[in-house]
């Protein structure tokens, strides 16, 4: 027994300490299996330019490593536990308004986004949901009529999929609006076609996006296009970022942006009171990163009701939780009101 005992403390000497993901080598990682000289450099150039690992599983966000790499080397790596006290300088405090200066919907419409920004001075819709069914107009049009609505400023779009611009021919024509802003994506589909035959037959005020608009939708309250890469490769990375400030207030406003771009726009990111979840809170749109540099107060998920897609996906939730926000859901709430003075915040629902 005693043999034994010195055998197994002297092998425990020899038996190598789990590597610090957050300081260990291009050396050190390389002795790892399966990890060659270039996947240890995208570890280090990813701890480096885009983030520190919060954990062990975040090493599926560098190139070169999948499940089965991740799997053989955990053994071998590990996180030191370590409290980041969470950043909540930006959060407002939640209180029935005096002077509401900017009203946002984001509107029940199903797995889409239909999102209502309301001033003294302008009304403006972004993205316009599905489409109707044969004689039934969009759902956005019901929508926006529940919140009283008979006529809309301008309707903007993030990209020309059909969950986003599919109710933008009927709320131009029912809600009487002049102007439509296009992102200017490369991308062909009846709905779009249609859409874009409607404003040019209607006489519409056509504007392609440039990428530095900017809008003052009242004295306070700016609307500015913060991000848009129209050559991303598909509709979805092509997605243009609004991003809505009121005083103290902000919010993005994200399409259906995915992790390439999320990754890209990591770094500039900084705190936002408010985010609409990317993407309907698919599983596609999870970069831990960029959730750690928005730290929003309230996170808002559009999404239908039991949706064939599955949004949004539980792993996309719990990684939002992590970031001590409000998770708000339009196909558990309905309508979701949001007023805010600039100074502090309101919600209130239809459901």
């Amino acid at each position: 027994m005693l043999i034994l005992l010195i055998v197994s403390a002297i092998s425990t000497l020899f038996d190598p300490a789990p590597l610090n993901l957050n300081t260990a080598s291009v050396a050190e990682l390389v002795r790892l299996h399966g990890i060659g000289n270039a996947t240890a450099t995208a570890i280090i150039e990813y701890r480096e330019n885009i983030s520190t690992f919060a954990s062990v599983e975040e090493l599926l966000f560098v190139s070169g490593i999948g499940s089965a790499t991740l799997e053989a080397i955990y053994p071998f790596i590990t996180i030191p536990q370590q409290i980041v006290p969470i950043n909540t300088y930006h959060f407002l405090p939640e209180s029935a308004l005096e002077d509401t200066l900017l009203t946002v919907v984001f509107l029940d419409i199903g797995n889409g986004d239909a999102i209502l920004l309301q001033t003294e001075e302008t009304t403006w819709l972004i993205d316009g949901g599905p489409p109707g069914n044969g004689a039934v107009r969009a759902p956005v049009v019901y929508r926006l009529m529940e919140c009283g609505i008979d006529s809309l400023s301008v309707i903007a779009f993030t990209h020309p999929h059909a969950d986003h611009i599919g109710g933008c021919r009927d709320a131009l024509e029912i809600f009487h609006c002049d102007t439509l802003y296009d992102p200017g994506i490369d991308h062909a589909s009846p709905v779009y076609e249609d859409l874009l035959q409607f404003a040019y037959d209607n006489g519409t005020k056509y504007f392609v996006l440039s990428g530095e608009d900017k809008w003052n939708l009242s004295e306070e309250v700016v609307l500015e296009v913060a991000w848009i890469q129209k050559n991303a490769g598909n509709p979805n990375d092509a997605s243009a970022i609004y991003q809505v400030t009121c005083k103290n207030f902000s919010m993005l406003l994200t399409g259906d942006i995915e992790n390439s771009v999320l990754r890209q726009i990591t770094q500039q990111q900084t705190p936002v009171t408010v985010m609409k979840v990317p993407h309907h809170g698919s599983r596609t749109s999870l970069f831990p990163p960029w959730f750690r540099k928005c730290s929003p107060q309230f996170a808002i998920f559009c999404c239908g009701r039991d949706n064939p897609f599955g949004h949004p996906h539980s792993e996309v939730i719990e990684a939002w939780e992590t970031t001590n926000c409000d998770i708000l859901r339009t196909d558990e709430l309905g309508n979701i009101f949001l007023y805010t003075d600039g100074e502090s915040i309101n919600f209130n629902s239809s459901l």
